[in-house]
C-alpha cells in the first residue's frame, strides 16, 4: 500500500505553516469539540490547524483527485468545519483543479461562502516531486489507468 506518512508529515504541517503566515495566525494541530454523539457525549475532530484562541481552523487538502471519492472526502470534511466553534474557517488546497472542482459539486449542497478557499502554490519542487511519486504508486495499487478527470460541473 502507498505509503502516505510524506503527506502527513511533511506536506500538510508546510501548508498549515504557509496559511498561518498569510493570515498571521499561528495555527496548530488540534481536536476540537463539533457536536454530540447520539448518548451525549461530546464528538471531536482533529483540526490541521486551529489558532490559540480557537477562533480560527483549518482544513488542508493534499488531494489532487476529481475523483467522487475524493469530492466526497471534502464534503464531509467541509461538513465538520462548518460545524465547529470557529469564526473564521479556512480549507487549503494543493491543487487549484480539486479545490474547484469540489466547490462545482458542493456549493449549494452547503453553505460554502462560509469557509475561505485558498491553494497553497506553489509548493518546492521536492515535495511536489514526492507528492508525483505518491500518487504513481497510488494510482497502480488501484488499477487506475490514468483516465484524463476534468473538473466536474455543478452538480444541480
Amino acid at each position: 500500500m502507498a505509503d502516505s506518512s510524506y503527506l502527513i508529515r511533511v506536506v500538510e504541517p508546510f501548508v498549515v505553516n504557509w496559511v498561518s503566515k498569510k493570515i498571521g495566525i499561528p495555527l496548530r494541530p488540534r481536536k476540537i469539540p463539533v457536536g454530540k454523539k447520539m448518548d451525549g457525549a461530546n464528538a471531536h475532530f482533529a483540526f490541521d490547524g486551529v489558532s490559540d484562541d480557537g477562533k480560527v481552523g483549518l482544513l488542508v487538502s493534499t488531494s489532487h483527485t476529481l475523483k467522487p471519492g475524493g469530492t466526497r472526502k471534502l464534503h464531509v470534511d467541509a461538513s465538520v468545519i462548518l460545524q465547529a466553534p470557529f469564526k473564521r474557517r479556512i480549507m487549503a488546497f494543493i491543487n487549484s483543479d480539486a479545490m474547484k472542482n469540489f466547490v462545482n459539486k458542493c456549493d449549494g449542497l452547503l453553505p460554502l461562502a462560509g469557509i475561505e478557499m485558498v491553494v497553497c502554490s506553489p509548493l518546492p519542487p521536492e515535495m511536489m516531486r514526492e507528492i508525483e511519486r505518491f500518487q504513481a504508486i497510488s494510482k497502480k495499487e488501484v488499477g487506475d489507468k490514468g483516465k484524463q478527470w476534468k473538473v466536474g460541473g455543478q452538480r444541480r
